[in-house]
């Protein structure tokens, strides 16, 4: 293991973005978002050296209510945060992602990450995989 954090539930892609005339940007709820995760990195990984290798990414979302949520859509807005905080230098560090629905966390939702080194790579052709 790299290293695991516990932080706030990110906002949908859907409210992730906005959508001006002078283009597309981070959004209120996505940029509060950014804020609280670096954060929750500041005091929960001090000194953290951002990493260089491929990784796998492990989330379980503890959801904030019982709304139907599509978990596909944390996706996107949880790893550009992490890049933003420089835990690596980009989200294309990242081989394998696994996400899980947790209990529901009634006080706005949180998430636990847990980043591991990336596993192998699967060569194409090489076995039947289905």
């Amino acid at each position: 293991m790299i290293f695991e954090l516990y932080t706030s539930y990110p906002p949908s892609v859907n409210n992730y973005y906005v959508k001006t005339q002078r283009g597309i940007f981070i959004s209120q709820k996505g940029k509060k978002f950014r804020s609280e995760l670096l954060d929750s990195v500041h005091e929960q990984l001090a000194g953290f050296e951002p990493i260089s290798g491929k990784v796998c990414v492990t989330v379980v979302a503890f959801v904030p209510d019982r709304r139907v949520r599509d978990m596909d859509n944390i996706q996107k807005p949880l790893l550009d945060a992490m890049t933003k905080a420089e835990l690596w230098g980009d989200d294309c560090l990242v081989d394998q992602i696994f996400i899980y629905r947790g209990a529901v966390h009634n006080k706005g939702g949180m998430v636990y990450i847990r980043v591991d080194e990336g596993g192998p790579i699967i060569p194409l052709g090489s076995e039947r995989l289905v």
